[in-house]
């Protein structure tokens, strides 16, 4: 009996590598993913989650849907759950996965570029590592890529189809430990956590998170519009599911930059193609963007910057009214991602924009002595202009404005005292020293009044093209 029972023991300690490892992997995805794999990992979790609060509107599409789709910007209720390098394929069970925990939404907008529709190729490798894929949806996209693909299982996935989905499955450290030895020592604990959280502050949107815009070098002419069998039965899966759960389908075919040149029959063939899919569903439309945007709009030729899909986002929202028609509900999440969006803004008139009609308070120290005269011409927007802010003090060392984005007086609990050479600035328990501009130009605070906290500091400089870049 206690040779048996050391035996058990020296096998188990033998083995023991062989267990504890999946059971590792399956706990420390995160620690251990590759950049590219983080906000897929996001996607997988919240998708197969039961959300505490009910969205109304979805985003499905490849990364020019991810980067142009706004959430905060569309509404208090609208989730982006497109992925990077994604087909059709991804898209259909994104959606499968969220409804399988969630209440159904009432739209659901999907956008795809071109070359993702004609080609065949999707992220299965991506989608398997971080179990996005289950058992059963393996199996059907085998078998779709058998019936409809224009390439081969082999191509498009792995040369063994059903071991390769069965490894992955079971964390084994043959496709795993690369991973895991990588993460030993690295700092890709920290930054995937941080990317993590910066894609559940955004509701999603992560990709070409940037204000850099794209110098194009050519002409980039759009001459066939062709999509292919598997993309088309997938796409025809989307429908059908939003169907069968009385969802709104709204396909959308992105603005692009000024560089592209629509060739022979291109623009009948997509409409044409469009009118034959939605055939059949009476809850689904198409809609073209033809405007084409500017290349300051755009981070490369395809991937829309903050600034485009800060723009695209308002005009979506203005051609479909009836969709965002709800948008006066800042919660306090919501706030957050704008103040995210703020604190990477580097244009004065823009932060105008994404302040106005909501609730944020600008404090200005200004350097000009003509601030009232300056603002709006400039960087004003929507009407709302910069109001003398009145401390009491007869001795004031400043000129002090502010900006209410809702016309609104300044917050009651919101304390400035005077220094030397900046003003002190105590909002919510947080304090911010605020430095005056020692050039032409003004220094500013922004102030989010739902959460109380003090978004940022920043300053911006009067020049020949008036206030433009914030610093």
């Amino acid at each position: 009996m206690i040779k048996t029972a050391k035996l058990a023991i020296k096998c188990i300690l033998v083995t023991a590598p062989l267990w504890l490892f999946p059971i590792y992997c399956s706990t420390h995805l995160l620690e251990m993913a590759g950049e590219d794999y983080v906000a897929p990992l996001w996607n997988k979790n919240f998708t197969n989650t039961k959300q505490t609060k009910y969205y109304s509107t979805l985003i499905i599409g490849d990364s020019t849907a991810n980067a142009a789709y706004i959430p905060e910007v569309l509404s208090d209720s609208t989730v982006n759950l497109a992925l990077a390098g994604s087909s059709t394929i991804e898209g259909y069970y994104t959606l499968e996965d969220y409804l399988k925990y969630n209440k159904a939404p009432n739209d659901v907008f999907v956008s795809y570029m071109d070359y993702h529709l004609e080609e065949d190729d999707f992220t299965w490798d991506v989608c398997n590592w971080i179990h996005k894929f289950t058992k059963e949806q393996n199996k059907e996209i085998y078998e779709m890529i058998q019936k409809y693909g224009d390439k081969s299982v082999e191509e498009l996935t792995t040369d063994d189809y059903y071991r390769e989905a069965f490894m992955y499955s079971i964390y084994s450290p043959t496709v795993y430990s690369y991973s895991a030895f990588k993460s030993l020592g690295s700092m890709r604990d920290e930054t995937n956590k941080n990317m993590y959280a910066d894609a559940t502050v955004r509701f999603g949107r992560y990709n070409s998170i940037t204000n850099e815009e794209y110098d194009p070098e050519d002409i980039t002419g759009y001459s066939d519009f062709i999509v292919g069998a598997l993309q088309e039965e997938y796409y025809y899966k989307i429908l059908d599911l939003c169907k069968d759960k009385n969802i709104n389908v709204h396909l959308i075919k992105l603005p692009l930059s000024i560089d592209s040149g629509f060739v022979d029959d291109y623009e009948e063939e997509i409409q044409d193609y469009y009118d034959n899919l939605l055939e059949d569903y009476d809850n689904a439309d198409f809609y073209w963007f033809h405007t084409t945007y500017e290349h300051e709009f755009f981070a490369n030729h395809y991937h829309m910057n903050n600034h485009g899909a800060f723009r695209f986002s308002r005009e979506l929202k203005e051609v479909y009214p009836e969709v965002f028609e709800e948008d006066d509900v800042d919660s306090p999440e919501r706030m957050l991602a704008f103040d995210t969006d703020i604190v990477g803004e580097n244009y004065m008139g823009e932060i105008s924009k994404w302040i106005a009609d909501k609730p944020y308070t600008l404090v200005f120290i200004d350097s000009t002595g003509q601030l009232n005269d300056l603002y709006y011409p400039y960087v004003g927007y929507n009407g709302h202009d910069v109001v003398w802010l009145d401390l009491g003090n007869a001795d004031s060392k400043y000129a002090l404005w502010y900006l209410s984005g809702t016309d609104e007086a300044m917050p009651p609990n919101v304390t400035i005292a005077e220094g030397d050479n900046s003003i002190t600035i105590v909002y919510g328990g947080q304090s911010e020293e605020l430095a005056a501009c020692t050039e032409y130009g003004m220094s500013f605070a922004v102030l989010d009044n739902v959460n109380e906290t003090i978004v940022c500091t920043r300053q911006c400089l009067f020049t020949d093209r008036g206030f433009r870049e914030v610093q």
